[in-house]
């Protein structure tokens, strides 16, 4: 699906470096900047539009800088950890919050953490850190479920008219994302067991 890879040059493959310092790197850490800035807003002030704002934000940026990475020949090595590391931190963050004030169920929020650890348990103690394992499709699929579903909880909590509507549309993207998740996490083992074959 080309809007995983927006940005792909046709005439040649993306280039990996090793620069650290790239627009595209910037926009990453940009985004966990936003992380505390949502809880606070969450459990600080109660500024809910606010926070739901800044979750979108940081979740939309997700595909900006996979973007500026590949349109502008700045993949990095970093970059491919980061990316992926930062949206387990921004799904993890979103639902623990939204758990805590009450808004997402502790179910959802065990299931996507549930996998989360068991993946990145897995490589540390398979690879002695994160294996060079690009995200599949499957993956992106999900985690842009995820990254919909989860504000959608927040959106759905909210006093506004449309919040019946969204609600029960949250909880169907997020089901499909925790399926396509778990099925995502199958096909990263398969590849994980077979490279540690080859090593």
């Amino acid at each position: 699906m080309r809007l995983f890879d927006a940005g792909q040059r046709d005439d040649r493959p993306a280039i990996v470096s090793d620069r650290v310092w790239t627009a595209a790197n910037l926009i990453t850490f940009a985004r966990l900047g936003g992380l505390p800035l949502f809880v606070w807003l969450m459990i600080g002030p109660e500024a809910f539009g606010i926070a739901f704002l800044i979750l979108v934000i940081v979740a939309a940026t997700d595909w900006a800088d996979g973007y500026v990475a590949r349109r502008f020949d700045q993949v990095s090595r970093i970059g491919q950890v980061m990316d992926p590391l930062i949206d387990r931190a921004l799904l993890a963050t979103a639902g623990i919050t939204l758990a805590v004030v009450g808004f997402l169920p502790w179910a959802v929020v065990g299931l996507v953490l549930a996998r989360d650890l068991a993946v990145l348990g897995g490589g540390f103690l398979l690879f002695g850190g994160v294996p060079p394992i690009p995200v599949s499709r499957t993956g992106k699929f999900a985690t842009a479920c995820l990254l919909i579903g989860v504000p959608g909880f927040l959106l759905g909590n909210m006093q506004w008219a449309g919040a019946g509507f969204i609600a029960p549309l949250a909880w169907i993207v997020a089901i499909i994302g925790l399926i396509a998740y778990y099925v995502g996490a199958g096909q990263y083992v398969r590849v994980a067991l077979a490279l540690r074959k080859v090593r």
